[in-house]
């Protein structure tokens, strides 16, 4: 995948509306956000972190894949995915520079377990993502609700890796050892939470706060690590539950459009974040400007052709979302 260069002319009118937004209705919005991971001119690779992302299963090799892309997309050093088996080849054409573990699967290409060299790069990882297009099955609901405890990286669970916390009944029960990331859609939320997630702004708001409030109440007293629930949809919520002392902080993104209602949105956003993180930034601030950044970046490709979008136009998109930003957010 390659990135969207802008022309001359049209990153002249994205800097225009960028500049337009300092004194307009976001730029309070923009404001709250944290500042961008800074690139010193000195860095090199691992400045920048190393991130893993664990997922794909045959037939869904592209959810992982975008995954990937966009960690690269957002900053990260390093991007290094694992896979089974038998998708890597399909997973390692998809994006010349992350690179691909194998590890073994089941009849039907799902994880069956960890490889020694995949367990490896766990320990090196500066973040890691865990779940775009696993699949279902006993073997990885047991994989993920293992890693979901020991892992000792800021990680992020997604999609399939939702699904499976949910099945395993043992969330929130048990305490992580690092910071933890959940981005349930509606669906996901509901099956963790055993609560519908309603349409209504506020009332969206008030039903991550009283999830993250369940999650202090059942293993606060041993809580080490913030926690950041990232609610999707229309309005996406992020929270964040202060292990310090229980509070709850809450953010509600205001970028975005029908751009990200296609297949693989959600995936490209874990990678996002996941860069993010890998850059050093802590689970809150990672989540909330990535959720803002995958909207713009929708944004911006709507601005160019209004419809036709895919999931990897999001990723394409994003180094001219990074400059957006910057200039958005300028006192």
């Amino acid at each position: 995948m390659q990135s969207y260069i802008p022309d001359a002319a049209t990153r002249g009118r994205f800097e225009k509306r960028a500049r337009g937004e300092r004194n307009g209705p976001r730029a309070e919005f923009w404001r709250s956000l944290p500042d961008l991971p800074a690139r010193p001119e000195s860095g090199h690779k691992g400045t920048f972190g190393t991130a893993v992302a664990i997922g794909g299963s045959r037939g869904m090799g592209g959810a992982i894949s975008l995954t990937g892309s966009a960690a690269l997309f957002a900053g990260a050093g390093l991007a290094q995915l694992i896979v089974p088996d038998p998708v890597l080849e399909t997973v390692a054409q998809f994006q010349r520079e992350y690179t691909t573990i194998p590890c073994p699967c089941d009849s039907e290409g799902r994880f069956e377990s960890l490889s020694a060299t995949a367990i490896s790069k766990l320990d090196k990882a500066t973040a890691v993502a865990v779940g775009p297009g696993a699949g279902r099955s006993v073997a990885l609901d047991r994989l993920v609700e293992t890693l979901f405890d020991a892992l000792e990286k800021p990680a992020i669970f997604d999609a399939d890796a939702l699904n499976a916390l949910a099945d395993a009944g043992t969330f929130p029960t048990k305490t992580p050892r690092a910071e933890r990331i959940i981005t349930p859609h509606p669906g996901e939320f509901e099956r963790l939470f055993r609560v519908k997630p309603s349409a209504k702004r506020e009332e969206r708001v008030s039903r991550a706060v009283k999830a993250l409030k369940d999650v202090w109440t059942a293993i606060g007293s041993t809580l080490q690590h913030d926690f950041t629930l990232v609610l999707k949809g229309r309005g996406t919520v992020v929270a964040r539950l202060d292990s310090r002392d229980g509070t709850v902080a809450t953010s509600v993104n205001e970028t975005g459009n029908a751009n990200l209602a296609t297949g693989g949105s959600g995936d490209a956003l874990a990678g996002i974040i996941l860069g993010l993180l890998a850059q050093g930034m802590n689970g809150f601030d990672a989540a909330r400007l990535g959720v803002a950044l995958h909207g713009l970046a929708a944004e911006l490709r709507a601005a160019i052709c209004s419809r036709g979008a895919v999931a990897s136009d999001v990723v394409r998109f994003l180094p001219s979302a990074f400059d957006y930003f910057r200039l958005a957010r300028e006192e």
